[in-house]
């Protein structure tokens, strides 16, 4: 083998540049060896030393931390959660054995890192994933920050997955500042730091120096000795990160961190081609590539089971597809409870469920009304068994005869004639106890946090966004006070980095449609809550051919194991089309008014009401019942319609069901001025005496400026002066006359002959709003001017106005001047269901799913950075924050082809506030064009 064929992959400088970065990350693990060897052990020493622990150790050898523990290893996975900084739920608990927590530190620190460490029992067997993990996770470290912890794991896996080993040289600086960062930032606690840029420069240099010319001989003489050693330790180095890479891949397929089983077949076919084409690694790394010959074997093996079970899958879905009610398989448990208590049948009739368990699995068993009905097929799971025996009963159910459970057509007709005579509608609500949590992301400050998980509650309850000088937190705040909800509870999980809000209690949801039925008004009901809780439940958009809101409701929150939902109905009565004859007193009817004018009238508990050729009818009519659905302000806005959005959906193909329109609408600004126009005043500083006339005046300019919004908090007291002063000349205006006063050593001073317009700015989502906003603001900044340090605020408009006006009668000056403004901004509401996008124009299977994943996030609004993780993670993480579904990526029948399918909501506003709704309009349709670009596969 000669050495240009052994050496060939150094000709590519991109190859070196990924070899570089992979080395940097080796040298950086064995620099922090000795401080995380340390820190371990403290960290174990500090949870052992607990009373609750009391260095006790586990008598019955637990293994398995899913299985049963003993109350000792119990309590030692409380301690390691509640030093743990991420979900829960991401623990790997696979790595540990519990029984040796108390004696080995390594078994708790494995807690806290990625899946695939069962083995490893010292730092040596760790790689720097594991390490970095270990460090970002536990709170033992929370004195190195986070985000310099996370950008170099950001670079790790950059490198460690990159299909063809290759990194570009703008990429290679990149990861070679963020390692440099993240050392500078443990240099205080890791002295081994200080030189770790010279050992990193050092390998780059040598790897150049040795690799940029013919392996054997420079210059037609033979090699010396240290050339000799500086190559070999290349070239042991890239065989050791070879091994890394291998294992580390061998490890993501066996533990299914990835849900692409055919992206990672494809990686894996040409990490064997590249070591196909150099042989020298081949032969070096022989174990390690034939446990990757082997883990491809079992690929294969799984891919054509897969395939097998696929086409059986689709077979029985053939065969089961529920007749009766469409488009929502495995409900059927819930189906037939709302089949029997369509029947009006009574409990001891409803569905018993029970199983056989035979020796491949479960054999579901059901008796309802006296029937007995066994499934056909035997289930891994009882859920699965019970729900195919359901089927089964509901499609016999239908076949029978039915004559003793249908009312007869004349009872029918009665029964309809009855509910139109009585004109009753009724109103549906529906009260979810719900015991649920959203967190944010870890932040550097507890406001930040705070912020961050209220954004997220916004998003899971898809309300109107929040208007300038509003908060995510103020804006749900107002919400839930506005519904009677629960207030969410914070918690900090550590201390000011994550914020969690925990949404515990009953949350009441009304249909203020209502309906002549009152099993439909609760339909209604289901609806409107899973509306405005699909965020929070963890489920998909609504459908519009969906019918049994209710069964949805009820499944989503069995599956969560919260209280199934309770139903109530209020009903509004109307007027009776019959005669009637009440007596009612003089005093009680002063005048006869029409059905529609008496409906009109709000808050009143009774009514007279006249029609033509009858008697007046004292009818008790109860006020239309609130929608919960929405905050106050958006409570009573009909939909919206645009012919405009409607044709540009159909000239972009998107039509229901696959995309529907849940909301179109548009939001009210109000923008207030408060302008105070002072003639002649004079300031008088005389709160406190100064000690020399310089400080006397420069406070009096200090508070006039801040007054008047001339200065702000931040600027430099000692500029005051020249800044007020500039700030008139500017503006062409006279100077404030000086004027000091002395008074027993003290000094004083007042500015006098002011002539000056200020004008105060606010807004609200209403007028009210606006106007109290602003004259709140104007009455704190003005009354210390006026001799008021501090004075009480009022709760509405009039009143704050009242002692604005005060103040500046007071001082000889004239009434405020208030100017309201209305502002527009429309948005839209789509919901995309099983929606497709294809891609066929890139160069490859993986290039194709990355430009998918780039135009699922462009379509939905979502921004990324150009650091950010790869795209295919962010849309996984989005999709995982709004408690969705991921969306489903697959090959298609074009070689080089890719398609995804996703179910998600799309909300659209114009990007900000109009004069007229049909500006705002405009603007709308224009922000969606830009949206809809991504449907195109070759438009980006």
């Amino acid at each position: 083998m000669s050495g240009t064929q052994s050496y060939s992959r150094f000709s590519d400088e991109k190859y070196k540049n990924w070899l570089k970065t992979t080395e940097s990350l080796y040298i950086l693990r064995s620099r922090i060896q000795g401080f995380i060897e340390k820190e371990t052990e403290s960290y174990h020493s500090s949870l052992r030393n607990k009373p609750q622990l009391n260095r006790q150790t586990c008598a019955l050898k637990c293994e398995r931390v899913n299985k049963h523990l003993c109350r000792l290893c119990e309590r030692w996975k409380k301690e390691i959660i509640a030093n743990h900084n991420g979900n829960d739920n991401r623990m790997y608990w696979d790595n540990c054995q519990p029984h040796l927590w108390p004696t080995d530190k390594w078994e708790v620190a494995k807690a806290h890192m990625p899946r695939g460490q069962t083995k490893h029992r010292k730092f040596d067997q760790f790689d720097i994933a594991a390490i970095l993990n270990f460090m970002n996770f536990c709170k033992h470290f929370k004195n190195i920050p986070g985000q310099c912890v996370r950008n170099v794991i950001t670079v790790r896996n950059s490198v460690m997955h990159s299909p063809d080993f290759k990194v570009s040289n703008e990429d290679m600086k990149k990861h070679h500042g963020t390692l440099l960062q993240l050392a500078e930032t443990l240099q205080p606690h890791v002295p081994e730091m200080k030189d770790l840029e010279k050992e990193i420069t050092q390998f780059y240099n040598i790897l150049d120096r040795n690799f940029n010319q013919a392996p054997c001989e420079v210059d037609g003489q033979q090699e010396d000795l240290q050339t000799v050693k500086d190559r070999q330790n290349v070239l042991n180095r890239e065989q050791q990160a070879m091994k890394d890479r291998i294992e580390d891949f061998i490890s993501r397929l066996e533990g299914n961190r990835d849900e692409n089983v055919n992206e990672k077949t494809q990686d894996m076919k040409s990490l064997l081609e590249f070591l196909d084409q150099n042989k020298d690694l081949l032969e070096n790394l022989g174990p390690e590539v034939d446990k990757l010959k082997e883990m491809q074997a079992k690929v294969d093996q799984h891919e054509e089971q897969i395939s097998h079970l696929t086409g059986r899958v689709d077979h029985l879905e053939k065969v089961t597809h529920d007749p009766v009610f469409p488009g929502n398989p495995l409900k059927y448990k819930n189906h037939l409870y709302e089949y029997c208590q369509a029947k009006k049948w009574p409990e001891d009739k409803f569905p018993v469920f029970t199983e056989d368990q035979e020796a491949q699995g479960y054999r579901g068993k059901v008796t309802v009304n006296g029937q007995r009905f066994i499934g056909e097929r035997v289930f891994n799971e009882k859920k699965a068994a019970h729900q195919e025996v359901a089927f089964i009963a509901l499609k016999q159910l239908k076949l029978q005869k039915e004559s003793t459970d249908e009312p007869s057509s004349s009872a029918m007709h009665s029964e309809a004639s009855s509910s139109s005579s009585s004109g009753i509608t009724f109103f549906g609500k529906v009260t979810v106890d719900l015991s649920r949590e959203v967190a944010s992301d870890r932040c550097s400050t507890k406001e930040e946090a705070t912020e961050a998980a209220y954004k997220l509650l916004w998003e899971s309850f898809c309300i109107s966004a929040p208007i300038e000088d509003q908060t995510y937190k103020s804006v749900m705040m107002e919400y839930f006070n506005t519904n009677g909800f629960p207030k969410p509870i914070e918690d900090f999980k550590d201390v000011t980095t994550i914020c969690k809000l925990k949404l515990v209690g009953p949350f009441t949801f009304c249909d203020k449609d209502g309906s002549t039925k009152k099993k439909q008004a609760e339909q209604q009901a289901a609806k409107v809550a899973l509306q405005h809780l699909s965020g929070i439940l963890n489920c998909p958009p609504i459908s519009d051919t969906e019918k049994n809101f209710k069964g949805v409701l009820k499944e989503r929150l069995e599956t969560l194991g919260l209280k199934n939902p309770v139903y109530d109905t209020d009903n509004k009565t109307e007027v009776s089309e019959e005669p009637m004859s009440i007596d009612i007193s003089s005093d009680l009817i002063t005048s006869t008014v029409s059905i529609s004018e008496a409906e009109e009238r709000d808050h009143s508990e009774s009514k007279s009401i006249s029609t033509s050729g009858q008697k007046s009818v004292f009818v008790s009519v109860l006020p239309d019942p609130p929608d919960s659905s929405s905050p106050a302000s958006l409570r009573k806005k009909p939909r919206i319609d645009c012919p405009e959005i409607n044709e540009l959906l159909n000239v972009y193909n998107l039509k229901p069901p696959q995309v529907n329109v849940e909301n179109i609408k548009y939001d009210h600004n109000f923008k207030c001025t408060v302008t105070v126009n002072l003639e002649n005043y004079t300031c008088v500083n005389k709160q406190q005496g100064y000690d020399s006339k310089r400080e006397a005046t420069r406070k009096a300019y200090l508070l006039f400026g801040r007054a008047m919004e001339i200065l702000d908090p931040s600027s430099d007291e000692k500029m005051c002066i020249a800044l007020v002063k500039q700030h008139f000349s500017q503006r062409s205006l006279p100077l404030p006359q000086e004027e000091v006063e002395e008074s027993e050593k003290s000094f004083y001073c007042s500015l006098k002959n002011i002539t000056y317009d200020v004008k105060y700015y606010g807004q609200g989502s209403s007028e009210d709003q606006a106007k109290l906003r602003t004259l709140q603001k104007a009455l704190h900044l003005l009354s210390p001017l006026f001799g008021y340090p501090s004075l009480p605020g009022a709760d509405s408009a009039e009143e704050v106005q009242n002692q604005l006006r005060s103040i500046l009668n007071r001082a000889g000056q004239r009434e405020p001047v208030i100017d309201l403004k209305s502002e527009e901004r429309a948005s839209i509401q789509l919901s995309f269901c099983d929606y497709t996008l294809k891609c066929t124009c890139q160069s490859n299977k993986k290039a194709a799913k990355k430009h998918l994943s780039e135009r699922i996030l462009g379509l939905l609004g979502v921004k990324t950075e150009a650091d950010n993780a790869p795209l295919r993670n962010s849309v996984d993480e989005w999709f995982k924050k709004q408690n969705l579904p991921q969306p489903v990526f697959e090959d298609t029948e074009e070689a080089l082809g890719a398609k995804a399918t996703f179910s998600a909501p799309l909300t659209c506003c114009s990007p900000g506030w109009e004069d007229s709704w049909e500006a705002a309009k405009s603007k709308l349709l224009q922000e969606l064009k830009l949206r809809f670009r991504f449907l195109d596969d070759k438009n980006n």
